[in-house]
């Protein structure tokens, strides 16, 4: 099985998708942490890749097309896929159609995790992150033993600038324009499974559970 999940940032989609590769022994492409491993490397993408990022703005649709590319083609296909916030825009979700399909394979559910802009905003402003190892911390639902360090290999916990309120609204405006499409055509191919995402972690993980197989 292929499975995009989607939903505004905040939203708890790297959680659920965590557990749900762990369950089903998928690969996991989780596109906003290549592209920030692209941005901190010497790839002849980090330049632009850092500039965008740093504005709060999402990659141009040829750059991520070209690093999906570059990272999926290197996986083991049989075992599936799971792709955490990708693909952002129609043409991305055409694009890895058309990837998939190279491989005798296809796209089988597209989760939509729903939460509001008020929610994202609290929660994704409460984010902090390990500035050595990369751990990610809620000061509201997961906060550190010690406040500003973290547990794991004792860092220096800090506030990512893409996670300050304003950027984090701008970066909510951009998600709706471009995802609207692409959960449009999921509907209309009858993949689409949305899912209350203001509800505790097991609820949610539950429901997907329960539901994945079934149209």
């Amino acid at each position: 099985m292929n499975i995009i999940l989607l939903g505004p940032q905040g939203s708890g989609k790297g959680t659920q998708a965590e557990m749900l590769v762990k369950k089903y022994g998928m690969n996991y492409v989780e596109m906003g942490n290549i592209l920030r491993s692209i941005a901190a490397s010497d790839n002849q993408y980090a330049g632009v890749v850092k500039k965008t990022i740093d504005k709060g703005d999402m990659v141009e649709d040829e750059y991520v097309r070209l690093i999906a590319w570059d990272h999926i083609n290197k996986q083991d296909k049989e075992k599936g896929f799971l792709f955490d916030g990708y693909p952002r825009s129609l043409p991305q979700y055409e694009h890895l159609q058309d990837m998939l399909r190279k491989f005798g394979k296809k796209i089988d559910r597209l989760i939509y995790l729903n939460i509001s802009q008020e929610e994202s905003v609290r929660r994704l402003s409460a984010r902090r992150i390990c500035k050595k190892c990369g751990e990610i911390y809620n000061l509201i639902t997961n906060p550190p033993v010690t406040a500003g360090e973290c547990d794991k290999c004792k860092g220096e916990l800090i506030q990512r600038e893409d996670d300050q309120p304003e950027a984090i609204r701008h970066r909510l405006q951009l998600f709706s324009e471009r995802t609207e499409p692409i959960l449009e055509r999921a509907r209309q191919e009858n993949i689409l499974m949305e899912i209350n995402g203001e509800r505790p972690i097991e609820q949610i993980y539950e429901e997907i559970v329960s539901r994945i197989w079934t149209r």
